[in-house]
Order: C-alpha cells, then sequence, then structure tokens
C-alpha cells in the first residue's frame, strides 16, 4: 500500500505534507492515561497561549480557514477537525471515543496539527489525497444514513473504491473508522501550509511517544510531500 498527493494538489497548496506513522494498536474504550491528557488539556494549551478568545488568532489554526474557502466550502459551517478540536475542548465537551482515537486528538490539539487515523484492514489499495470527482459519494462517520455529493473542489482522501475522509481532515468515513476489533492503523497529520508552531515531524515524533505509553507499537513512520509525492507504508 502507498499513501501519496496528487500533483495538483501542490498548484495551489505547495507546502502541503502529510506525516504518516504505521502502528501496532490496541483499542479500548478508554485509558486512565489518556483521561488524565484531557484533564490537562486546557491548561496545557494555555501554557502556549492557545484559549478560546485567541485561538483563532493563531496562524496554525486560521490558516485551515483559508485552505476550506478554496475547497469551495464555508469555513465557519465546514472546520478543519482542528479547529472542531479546539472549540469542544475550550467549551467543555471533551470528547469520548476510545483510548487511541482520544489520544492522538490530544497529540493534535498540543502541536496544532490535525490528525486521523485509519484501519489498515478496512483500506483498499493506496491511499491518495486528492480532489473529488463528479459523482463521487461520501458517507460519513456518526450520521446514520446520511450521504454527503462530493464537489470536484473538494480536496480529500481515498482508497480504490471509497472517500475515506472529506475535506481534507473535515470528517471521517464509517468504513475506514478504527474500532475494538482493529489491530493496526495507519496515522495522519495533515500540513497543507507552512507552520510556525510545531512540524510534521515533531507532530509524528509526539504521536508516536504518545502511543506507545498506551500499549501501541509504532512501526514505521515518514512524510509525503512535493519532494517525495508518494511513500511505501505497507
Amino acid at each position: 500500500m502507498k499513501l501519496m498527493i496528487e500533483s495538483k494538489i501542490f498548484e495551489l497548496f505547495p507546502y502541503a505534507k502529510i506525516g504518516w506513522l504505521l502502528a501496532d494498536v490496541r483499542v479500548t474504550l478508554s485509558d486512565e492515561y489518556v483521561e488524565k491528557m484531557k484533564r490537562g488539556l486546557v491548561g496545557r494549551l494555555n501554557d502556549i497561549g492557545i484559549s478560546q478568545d485567541t485561538m483563532m488568532l493563531h496562524p496554525d489554526v486560521a490558516g485551515w480557514r483559508d485552505v476550506y474557502s478554496k475547497m469551495g466550502v464555508k469555513p465557519s459551517k465546514y472546520r478543519s477537525s482542528l479547529e472542531a478540536l479546539l472549540r469542544r475542548t475550550f467549551k467543555g465537551d471533551i470528547w469520548s471515543v476510545s483510548n487511541v482515537v482520544d489520544c492522538y486528538d490530544c497529540v493534535s490539539a498540543l502541536n496544532l496539527l490535525p490528525m486521523g487515523a485509519h484501519d489498515t484492514a478496512k483500506l483498499r489499495g493506496d491511499l491518495v489525497l486528492r480532489y473529488g470527482r463528479e459523482g463521487e459519494k461520501f458517507y460519513p462517520l456518526g450520521a446514520g444514513d446520511s450521504v454527503i455529493d462530493v464537489s470536484p473542489k473538494n480536496i480529500l482522501y481515498a482508497d480504490e473504491e471509497k472517500v475515506c475522509c472529506w475535506l481534507w481532515n473535515h470528517r471521517d468515513t464509517r468504513d475506514a473508522s478504527l474500532s475494538e476489533s482493529t489491530e493496526r492503523a495507519i496515522f495522519l497529520v495533515d500540513q497543507a501550509f507552512d507552520t510556525e508552531w510545531k512540524s510534521v515531524g515533531e507532530g509524528l515524533d509526539a504521536l508516536s511517544s504518545e502511543l506507545e505509553r498506551i500499549g501501541c507499537r509504532a512501526l514505521k513512520s515518514g512524510v509525503v510531500n512535493s519532494a517525495y509525492p508518494s511513500s511505501d507504508i505497507s
């Protein structure tokens, strides 16, 4: 399996990168170490100058709104996973999905980098960051039987048979999500522009370290960018 970025993406987003980490995982409902991370998240964000009032002033958060505008959607309605995560955190609406998902969400917030993950057993063929195709459909996680019509302006992750994540990192599909039966996952760290707080490499290091603390085992990692637009992740 390969992870690739379609060349057309770099025309509008020359700094686009994907940090990736392949890991064996142990998915459970919760983990005390992760729960402690979640409880301390607001304080740690405040320590780096991020609050409910200031988060949209940080270029690593605000920059995604420009990205979403360029994808043809209203950025105040369709938010990057990072902005959505920070807003929930400061409202006290702390999520509880699983130990692994909650862990990478905490790492995402603290590094100001959007992150996601897919169950490798549910992927078919290569995983590609590309523009949408006319007539393509997206089946979102946690939305019942709803279906979204994809626009050719939308950037998304897709394998050979489905859209895996719509609007770069806005929402995952229910057909590749992590569950308690997941044994191996591919974690993704997104960059669309030159970041100020943390690099993709630093985000990967933090993610690997925290996942190891909850019983996961990092296998290999790398970065896909304009110089190296394809990487073997199998």
